[in-house]
Parts: structure tokens; sequence; C-alpha cells
């Protein structure tokens, strides 16, 4: 049976919070949804990043953007991820952003060398470059 596709939605059932390094109870987290954007007609499923601003960001997308917004996606702390998500009414709003082909297989290509663990590792190593001596 084919998974049900599903619109975007700011409902935090629908949400995943996913810590960038599973083995760290400290960890910072992302908060991601699969689903397609309210405005795509054609309903293509994409997988999404909520930013800190309560926009969402679709992962291609978010790929292309410079490294000094990387924490635009990473909260500290669920409480963080939660008041962010509870403070969404309506419809979803996306940071609709031109993604070019060459976007699509730069971000497959790095999405395919490694496991998901390793990546949200690498993503939390670039994240805690950007924010610096602590």
């Amino acid at each position: 049976m084919a998974a049900q596709v599903r619109a975007l939605t700011n409902s935090p059932g629908d949400c995943k919070l996913v810590k960038l390094d599973a083995d760290d109870p400290k960890s910072p987290l992302v908060v991601m949804q699969e689903g397609y954007s309210p405005a795509d007609t054609k309903c293509q499923v994409r997988m999404f990043y909520l930013q800190r601003d309560g926009m969402w960001i679709d992962e291609v997308a978010r790929s292309t953007r410079p490294e000094d917004e990387i924490g635009d996606i990473v909260f500290d702390t669920a409480g963080d991820a939660i008041k962010t998500l509870s403070g969404l009414f309506g419809k979803p709003t996306v940071r609709e952003l031109p993604v070019t082909e060459a976007d699509v297989k730069t971000y497959l290509s790095r999405a395919q060398s490694g496991s998901s663990k390793d990546l949200f590792r690498q993503f939390l190593t670039r994240y805690r470059r950007q924010q610096g001596p602590q």
C-alpha cells in the first residue's frame, strides 16, 4: 500500500523533531516534515525544515543557502522548537527559493554520500563552526 501524499501542515503531530547528534542528549535539533507545499499545483512531495522564524523551507532549497544561514533551521532545545510550532496557525508559509537541476544533483550527491546519522552530524559540525566559540 502506497503512503498517503499529504500537504505540509503546521500541526506538531505531523512533524519530526530530529537531534543532529542522536548520541548526545543535549544535541540541537531540527523540525522536519514530509509533504508538498500548499502552493504546489503538482503536489510534489519534499522534505521541509521549519525555520526559527516559523517559515518552512524545503531541504534542497536549504542546501543552496549560504553557511551563515545554517542556524535558521536549528533549535537548541525541543522546547524552543515546540514554542515555534505552537505559534503557527492556518496554512504553512513556505520560503520559496529558486532551485535548479544542478542544485538538485549536488544535493542528491551529498545526500547519498553517507547515512542520515552521518549527514546530520556533518550538519551539526557546520552549525557549530558558524556559531563560533561558546
